[in-house]
């Protein structure tokens, strides 16, 4: 489910243009898989690389005004660029000159004149390194994420639960008494050791070892089953339900994740950025095979410039609630990524209260496969 890796980005720097068109050239002619990009000085090479971010810098040492040195400690002190590798071309090979590039954080260097097949191998080797590299981080801060989304999942049923342990003890009743009572608490718990075992399986799925048992599942109780959960959060801010959906409808979901990851989110969603005594309508339909699901609120909405980046895993969106509630940001990419494995589609439409003062509110839309 990973993006695609770009085509690297080479960018060359050199005060002389004719250097430049030579290790252009001996890169282009050898086929290695990249884009260029050029710079003839320190401050120009420094600008383009806040443009182009490329994936390995040829780095001259010796450039008036700003040097290679300085633009190699400049790159090494900025967080965004630190890990841009930097592999210097120099005509000194003076030993103290090949050990402060690699203080400065240089991961290698190329003497002038070039030796065509050596540039092209440490070009080559540098960027399969940091092809290797990207992808470890990315598969880092995509299981981060991931143990953030679930944790905060888990907040739902573990709430219910207490919720009706509380009841239980206001009431003065044990849960064998109230046999309503003691399924919804049994359903939080399996709720709970579900989410447990999503990380194992989302983690499984990413790594291509399984593939998404989905079966039939009556749409109105698997809506059921999560508003269970998140009923006390619904009481605590006085948000009621408008359920507008009529007649039965199937849908083919993995449970836990649809019920926990995908449903308790969006309500929750739709429960942070309501006003107080707000309500939350719900409504389906089917169309040519597939169960259209709409989950609709009359909360602050979510500006323009939000929604483009709604589902991108890098680019976190998280914002207060219309009580301060708090959210990690992360839970809209992971349920794209789960409705995706369903073979759905989900969709967000919404107009945000500054732009829709009188009219402002969200709409989930998911479409889901009602049959195989």
């Amino acid at each position: 489910m990973r993006d695609v890796i770009k085509k690297p980005v080479v960018l060359i720097v050199d005060d002389v243009p004719k250097n430049i068109q030579v290790v252009g050239h001996v890169l282009k002619e050898s086929g290695v898989d990249c884009s260029l990009s050029f710079a003839n000085n320190g401050r120009d090479a420094l600008r383009s690389i806040a443009k182009v971010h490329p994936d390995l810098i040829l780095l001259d040492v010796m450039m008036p005004a700003v040097g290679g040195f300085e633009v190699c400690q400049a790159l090494k002190a900025d967080e965004s660029t630190k890990n841009i590798p930097v592999i210097f071309l120099t005509a000194k090979v003076e030993e103290e000159d090949i050990v402060k590039g690699f203080e400065l954080g240089a991961v290698d260097y190329i003497t002038k004149p070039f030796n065509s097949l050596e540039l092209v191998a440490r070009v080559k080797t540098q960027l399969a390194l940091k092809e290797k590299s990207d992808l470890v981080n990315y598969n880092v801060q995509e299981f981060k994420q991931l143990l953030h989304v679930m944790c905060h999942d888990l907040m739902n049923p573990i709430l219910a639960a207490s919720y009706f342990l509380e009841e239980c003890i206001e009431e003065d009743i044990k849960l064998s008494e109230d046999p309503e009572l003691k399924q919804l608490f049994k359903q939080s718990i399996g709720n709970s050791i579900e989410i447990i075992d999503s990380v194992r399986k989302v983690r499984a799925l990413e790594e291509n070892k399984i593939a998404l048992k989905l079966k039939a599942y009556s749409l109105s109780s698997l809506l059921e089953e999560s508003l269970n959960l998140i009923k006390p959060r619904f009481q605590e801010k006085n948000i009621f339900i408008d359920n507008q959906i009529e007649g039965e409808f199937e849908v083919y979901v993995e449970k836990a994740l649809f019920v926990n990851s995908i449903l308790n989110n969006v309500f929750t969603n739709a429960l942070k950025f309501s006003p107080r005594d707000g309500v939350i309508y719900i409504t389906a339909n089917k169309q040519d095979g597939l169960v259209n699901l709409s989950i609709c609120d009359n909360g602050i909405g979510i500006p323009e410039s939000l929604l483009a980046n709604l589902f991108d895993y890098g680019k976190m969106i998280s914002r207060p609630g219309t009580e301060g509630e708090s959210g990690t940001g992360f839970g809209m990419s992971l349920m794209k990524k789960f409705v995706e494995a369903f073979g759905g589609e989900i969709e967000v439409l919404s107009r945000d209260v500054e732009s829709y003062p009188n009219d402002s509110g969200t709409d989930i839309c998911i479409s889901l496969k009602s049959d195989i």
